[in-house]
């Protein structure tokens, strides 16, 4: 009997990497992989990420110092476009947030269910790329969930699974608190 079989055959013990097993199917409360809603402004990242360069932290002003990276502030925006592409539609559109002082209504596309905590910052200082989680935003067109962000697939990359490995607790406690 391997340890894993012991370990299962403890009453009352889950395993981790069991029930990580029976749950990474579930999706609870979570936004489905492949997810892309429609946005109130479309924001091209392939221009912004893409052509541009610029860092995820520009517009997620708060993801290597939070829990939650921040949804960009219609001001961070009009830094910019107040006098660039001002013409174009989805300018106008973002002027007219900025004009009403209205937040942008952005849609969340990358969403956990209630019960795991995802602490943006802790992955962002250990050097795990936005791109890790949130796959290669640079080149879509459209930003859509490009993983499955359910509990199997994140203990991968905790257990050094993932690529490029990465290694760090597992414990329930971990995100479940």
């Amino acid at each position: 009997m391997n340890l894993r079989s012991r370990w299962l055959a403890v009453p009352g013990f889950i395993c981790i990497a069991a029930l990580a097993t029976m749950l990474s199917a579930y999706s609870g409360a979570s936004s489905s992989e492949r997810s892309a809603p429609e946005q109130p402004v479309r924001f091209p990242h392939t221009v912004h990420a893409g052509t541009l360069k610029m860092n995820c932290v520009y517009c997620h002003f708060s993801a290597n110092k939070s829990p939650d990276p921040g949804l960009p502030a219609v001001g961070t925006c009009m830094g910019c476009h107040t006098v660039v592409a001002t013409g174009k539609p989805e300018i106008q559109k973002l002027a007219g947030y900025w004009n009403r002082k209205q937040a942008v209504p952005w849609v969340r596309v990358h969403k956990l269910p209630e019960y795991v905590h995802f602490p943006h910052m802790r992955h962002v200082n250990a050097g795990v790329s936005c791109q890790t989680c949130h796959g290669q935003v640079q080149n879509m067109a459209t930003v859509y969930q490009a993983s499955s962000l359910n509990m199997g697939w994140c203990v991968d990359c905790h257990t050094g699974q993932s690529n490029p490995p990465f290694r760090a607790r597992y414990d329930c406690a971990s995100c479940h608190y």
